[in-house]
């Protein structure tokens, strides 16, 4: 089995209700929340069954196999926190892990690698959603959240998301390259088909032996190289103008170090690379050492 059929619905809608804590778990470690996940009623797409909320702004965690995709909509009422629609660097990175462990929960290994999954702002939910031309089987499953002190017997949920598959004209990054030693392109006479449709298609053939961390090889991560660090007193920093000089301890033929996700990875130097700065690496797995001390009582 292989991308999105209908023969796999019912996979897929077992496989969600098996995953719903690990859903909830990423959910609320991305927003910041303390919600349940329930299944909800689930069937046939139409946009007729997302209410007016789907009509105005809110998140799309999109998880694209090959020209196909999956669509999870998170409405602006959920309520979605302040930084949704202009996110900085550490809340992109919480909305890419929700993408990557979303897709990992909700699509079963044996459907192919997911090639593409991201969390994206748009105006309308309900207008991306079209243009991204559900099929005309398309499925839709529901995920009801309920605060965690909530009952779900009898009462009607906080919110719901709605997952929709397959979509057949899913937004492709432009940044995506396709793999290594790609195999020459078949000719096609389609002409509404996008130039990188069939390059996408033929990184999604059969791989015999898929390894599940292989999804985990497209999630970014910060990187910083970290060039000194000092505590300075408060006056200090408000004497602060354009032309002050502050200096370090840090001599400056010590090496640099490099930061992923706030934790040194390696150790390198800096060195010019045309006209940008680059850092060439001397050691890899870099732990610092701390003189042991001996409390006297």
């Amino acid at each position: 089995m292989s991308g999105f059929s209908q023969e796999n619905v019912e996979t897929i809608f077992a496989q969600a209700g098996e995953s719903l804590s690990a859903l909830a778990d990423s959910f609320n470690q991305c927003f910041d929340y303390q919600y349940r996940l329930e299944m909800g009623e689930s069937g046939v797409w139409s946009p007729e069954e997302l209410d007016d909320a789907f009509q105005g702004p809110g998140l799309v965690a999109l998880f694209r196999i090959g020209g196909e995709a999956m669509a999870g909509l998170f409405p602006a009422n959920l309520p979605l926190p302040d930084w949704y629609s202009e996110p900085g660097d550490s809340q992109i990175s919480r909305l890419q892990t929700l993408a990557l462990e979303w897709s990992m929960n909700l699509i079963p290994m044996d459907l192919g690698d997911v090639d593409e999954f991201k969390t994206y702002y748009v105006d309308s939910l309900l207008s991306e959603v079209t243009a991204c031309a559900p099929s005309e089987w398309a499925a839709l499953l529901r995920i009801h959240l309920f605060s965690s002190e909530e009952e779900s017997d009898g009462q009607s949920p906080s919110a719901v998301i709605p997952v929709i598959w397959p979509l057949t004209k899913p937004p492709v990054t432009e940044s995506v390259e396709p793999e290594a030693d790609p195999a020459p392109q078949p000719s096609s006479s389609s002409s509404s088909t996008s130039q990188a449709t069939p390059q996408l298609a033929q990184a999604t053939s059969a791989r015999p032996n898929q390894n599940p961390l292989n999804r985990l090889n497209k999630l970014p991560v910060q990187a910083i190289v970290k060039l000194a660090s000092k505590k300075i007193e408060m006056n200090q920093l408000l004497s602060i103008c354009p032309g002050s000089l502050i200096t370090f301890d840090k001599p400056c033929e010590d090496p640099l170090e490099l930061y992923i996700n706030n934790q040194v990875f390696c150790l390198g130097e800096a060195v010019k690379i045309g006209e940008n700065f680059g850092l060439k690496i001397d050691r890899v797995g870099f732990k610092k050492e701390y003189e042991s001390k001996i409390i006297e009582f």
